[in-house]
């Protein structure tokens, strides 16, 4: 069994009850929400303290629970001390995974980013939202630490993986070399992405064509100059450009197991 090269960490799925802050668009195909509340923070529930949101993982997940089509709100899960109870009656609640972008817990707030693609409720909703409007997440449930005894870092993705992709390059601590490969719509969907790290990111536009239409994304990365020296390689987006991608790195480039992870966010 290879060793792990992230440290995990396991936290008790926790519902929070939140309310919308802010609202405003990054980018013609990205909105920002900025999520609020005491309940990001640690309580009480049932005589068991309920621990904070934590989400020590650049690619962490939380669980966004939104009205299914003509409804006003949710359907939930229940509360227990051990996690959440998704049984109900009727519907089952239903949610979207999306990366924390942002975490301030003294201000008690997340910020969540949603790709403006039209499609599904969690992007309607995204549309919708105003301020004060209320929101529930939950998670994340599962968090890894950034990967140890590597040289460097090669990441690559679509919108969906932006909100990784940024919060990784922010968090790198100075020194740190990255490539990063992202494809957007078009320059206009170009984000700043601060990061102290020695950072070299390339950014792929589709120019009119569809989202998960072309191999832009799979051809860059096969194309990119690939240093000396172990490498983390991170890649998420539309599923047939990951199993490209995984399938080169893994066969061509011989990128160990414990330092390969491709995710397919959606599909085409």
């Amino acid at each position: 069994m290879p060793r792990l090269r992230r440290e995990t960490t396991t936290h008790v799925a926790v519902l929070r009850a939140l309310t919308v802050a802010a609202v405003r668009d990054l980018t013609p195909g990205m909105r920002r929400i900025t999520l609020a509340g005491e309940e990001l923070r640690e309580r009480e529930h049932d005589g068991v303290v309920l621990p904070a949101l934590s989400s020590p993982g650049f690619d962490d997940h939380v669980k966004v629970f939104v009205p299914l089509h003509g409804a006003e709100l949710p359907v939930l899960p229940h509360q227990r001390v051990d996690g959440l109870d998704w049984t109900t009656e009727g519907t089952r609640p239903t949610a979207s995974d999306y990366t924390p972008r942002r975490i301030d817990l003294p201000a008690g707030e997340i910020d969540l980013d949603f790709v403006r693609h039209g499609h599904g409720n969690a992007a309607g909703w995204a549309e919708r939202a105003t301020v004060g409007a209320p929101a529930w997440i939950a998670g994340p449930t599962i968090g890894q630490a950034l990967p140890h005894d590597v040289d460097w870092f090669m990441v690559a993705g679509d919108e969906t993986a932006l909100p990784a992709i940024g919060r990784l390059l922010e968090e790198l601590p100075a020194g740190a070399r990255v490539q990063a490969v992202i494809e957007v719509s078009d320059a206009g969907d170009e984000q700043e992405l601060p990061t102290r790290a020695d950072a070299h990111v390339t950014w792929l536009h589709r120019d009119g064509a569809e989202a998960g239409a072309t191999t832009l994304l799979a051809d860059a990365v096969r194309d990119a100059t690939w240093w000396d020296g172990e490498v983390y390689a991170w890649m998420a987006g539309e599923s047939s450009a990951a199993r490209a991608v995984r399938t080169f790195w893994r066969t061509e480039r011989h990128v160990p197991r414990d330092c390969l992870d491709v995710s397919g966010y959606w599909r085409r």
